[in-house]
């Protein structure tokens, strides 16, 4: 399985899940924070570029789920997307001529082509609205769907509970063809850290047992 880790912040070292994945140390990059910058962007798109589109990807807090976007640019064919998060991230961004964490599913619409389907689910409810295809299906998770008392991110966060998250993603990933899998929504560095951990931790299982991003 392909585990790559996107270290914008120190925060997977804290948690010391860093030991079988591969590790873009990004910390001092800047121009990327919430915001994204044409220069951070491409600086961002070569440095992914080695292990795009496929696999399992760690993103860091929910300041850069807007590197889904950019892992997903690096698709070959038609894919879906369905996206855990208790944001739309479909907003304009406030400053001018930058891209945004909020603004990411609004840019993929509009730059992605090879993007054919889209499904957002801020709670388990929104789940109902899924319709099957046999295109490959690629999955984000922004940890603020969860409610606070599940885990802790850097954002304001929804009721989502994680038996009802679990049960929905193994359903996808029994049944569907997965192009990529990210998780982002940590919380900041020296935060609630463990409960984060043992969620990562247990993402990774569930991939690796469902013999997720094989080589070969």
């Amino acid at each position: 399985m392909v585990c790559t880790v996107c270290n914008f912040t120190g925060v997977y070292e804290e948690q010391g899940i860093t030991e079988e994945a591969q590790v873009l140390d990004l910390k001092k990059q800047d121009g990327c924070g919430m915001y994204v910058d044409e220069h951070a962007e491409a600086v961002l798109l070569s440095a992914i570029a080695p292990f795009a589109p496929g696999g399992l990807h760690f993103l860091d807090n929910g300041n850069y789920h807007y590197m889904t976007r950019l892992f997903a640019s690096y698709m070959k064919e038609p894919f879906d997307l369905i996206v855990f998060d208790h944001h739309t991230d479909d907003q304009k961004p406030m400053l001018e001529g930058l891209k945004s964490c909020g603004s990411w599913i609004a840019d993929i619409r509009e730059e992605n082509s090879l993007l054919s389907g889209l499904l957002l689910i801020r709670e388990a409810a929104d789940y109902e609205a899924y319709r099957p295809s046999d295109r490959p299906l690629w999955l984000s998770v922004d940890k603020d769907a969860f409610s606070p008392q599940v885990l802790r991110t850097n954002w304001d966060q929804g009721e989502m509970k994680e038996e009802e998250f679990f049960r929905i993603f193994t359903e996808l990933l029994g049944t569907r063809r997965i192009a990529a899998v990210d998780i982002c929504g940590e919380d900041e560095p020296y935060g609630d850290s463990e409960r984060n951990r043992r969620f990562n931790l247990q993402i990774i299982e569930q991939c690796r047992g469902y013999h997720l991003f094989d080589e070969g």
